[in-house]
């Protein structure tokens, strides 16, 4: 019987590298080229649910920067059992004691 693999750390880990340039490639073929998520995924060789999650992985995680709050962490990836409805919980915009505090629907506070 082989071990457990579920929960919120996935056993196989993508570098960060990797994961930020690929969702840099799909979110900017997306924003910038008016591409679906399918046609970017198609374009760049990755699944549509790769592209999805590296398209939104990738929104999240600049999310700081476009609010101009420097990024201090890599927000969860939503879809996992760490983020498991909506935007994640980003700490720089959603904590109350931060230094921009973003009142939004379905964050936990």
């Amino acid at each position: 019987m082989s071990p457990r693999r579920g929960g919120p750390t996935p056993y196989l880990r993508l570098n960060t590298a990797t994961k930020a340039t690929q969702g840099a490639a799909v979110y900017m073929s997306v924003m910038a080229h008016g591409l679906s998520i399918r046609q970017a995924a198609a374009l760049h060789g990755l699944s549509l649910t790769t592209a999805w999650r590296r398209f939104w992985w990738y929104a999240d995680w600049t999310l700081p920067d476009r609010y101009g709050v420097k990024t201090t962490r890599i927000p969860p990836q939503r879809g996992t059992r760490a983020c498991p409805r909506g935007r994640p919980w980003i700490k720089e915009l959603d904590d109350p004691g931060g230094p921009l505090h973003i009142r939004t629907r379905g964050i936990p506070r």
